[in-house]
């Protein structure tokens, strides 16, 4: 659908040159016409003049809304409130203004998408799925996609980054931010009931990690619930992110035991980036669990060669194990990091550095996919 028409009705001239301002240079641009009015003759004519689908946002000062309003509703009403509520009132929600102006458009346009039965609101973006696998643990699998996730970000492009590991590394994504919020299960818990509302709920319980700049769940799933969930449960979550049209990248940080999830996130995936460490016994596992995996997936077959990327993690300079061992060809190399080994602070490990540039040389640009594609099919 092309943009949709946001009409804001606020005396408070300072909200709405904000408003105006954050739709006008964000994401939200290719989404959104913004009209506003202070004035409610003036608004209240110009809804019942139009004739187009629009969102109407008004204070709770501008109530009672007359009648007219309602006969010439063409979207959806939503009231604004300068302090938080506990409950909406009848079937119109209550937002309040005074919150990060990324959350409050996407209570927005998750609220429309939930109930309108128009054509929902989504960006023009086509996602593509990257994960980020080992076959043991330890071997740098977190470290490596968030680091992937901001090097995508610093090149310009929207990246998800979605966490399916039973125990995550929390402290990545939430240490020093200090939040409760567990909205990984209630994404999940949508998926149960409707894909449809799922890809809704995207934009209401997704949040930007303000270092890394990526988009992402906040919180985590009971180890218990993790193991509930099932092939389904995990290609309707990745579905939800993707039918949003908001991002470029979608990166998938896999558990290294091959659960139903981490199956389902490994055919669903354009590339697969298998992290591999110089030791012996990891190649012997990763040798075995290619060949388990060749033949498990027999439907995507043809693919895994093409999608599949070794690459040696913590490397020195010196490869002792032999390459030609491994059933796929090495595409590339991540350093070996001493200051990382041992770590009290996230921060630590945050840092653009070294690693970063070792990440940016597979940054999946065309003309590395081109050459990595010839290279682990020959």
């Amino acid at each position: 659908m092309g943009k949709m028409r946001l009409v804001l009705l606020e005396e408070d001239h300072y909200f709405v040159d904000m408003c105006s301002s954050y739709i006008r240079t964000s994401e939200h641009a290719e989404k959104f016409m913004f009209t506003t009015f202070s004035n409610k003759e003036q608004g209240f004519d110009y809804i019942e003049r139009s004739k187009e689908p629009y969102i109407l946002l008004v204070h709770e000062s501008f109530m009672p809304l007359p009648e007219r309003v309602f006969q010439q509703q063409h979207g959806c009403l939503i009231i604004l409130s300068d302090v938080p509520v506990a409950a909406d009132v009848m079937e119109y929600p209550i937002l309040c203004k005074y919150q990060p102006l990324n959350q409050f458009v996407s209570h927005i346009i998750s609220h429309f998408n939930e109930y309108t039965s128009s054509p929902r609101l989504r960006g023009n973006h086509s996602a593509e799925v990257i994960s980020v696998y080992s076959t043991v643990g330890g071997s740098g699998k977190t470290v490596t996609a968030t680091h992937l996730a901001r090097e995508l970000v610093y090149q310009g492009k929207r990246v998800f980054y979605l966490n399916l590991e039973q125990l995550p590394s929390l402290s990545w994504l939430d240490d020093g931010l200090k939040q409760a919020e567990n909205n990984l299960s209630r994404i999940l818990y949508y998926g149960k009931t409707s894909e449809q509302l799922q890809t809704a709920k995207v934009e209401l319980y997704k949040r930007r990690h303000p270092v890394m700049g990526f988009d992402y769940f906040p919180g985590m799933c009971e180890p218990a619930e993790m193991d509930e969930i099932t092939d389904k449960d995990t290609q309707s979550l990745i579905r939800s992110v993707l039918a949003t049209g908001a991002y470029d990248y979608i990166i998938l940080d896999l558990d290294s035991a091959l659960q139903p999830r981490t199956k389902a996130a490994l055919r669903i995936s354009d590339q697969v980036l298998w992290l591999v460490l110089d030791d012996r016994v990891h190649w012997d596992k990763t040798q075995v669990l290619m060949n388990l995996l060749r033949s498990s997936l027999d439907d995507h077959e043809a693919d895994w060669g093409r999608k599949l990327y070794v690459v040696v993690n913590k490397f020195n300079g010196n490869l002792l194990n032999d390459r030609s061992t491994l059933p796929a060809a090495i595409a590339g190399y991540l350093p070996y990091i001493p200051e990382w080994k041992a770590h009290a602070a996230v921060e630590a490990l945050q840092v653009r550095g070294v690693f970063s540039e070792g990440l940016s040389k597979l940054s999946l640009l065309s003309s590395f996919r081109a050459e990595a594609h010839s290279y682990a099919v020959g």
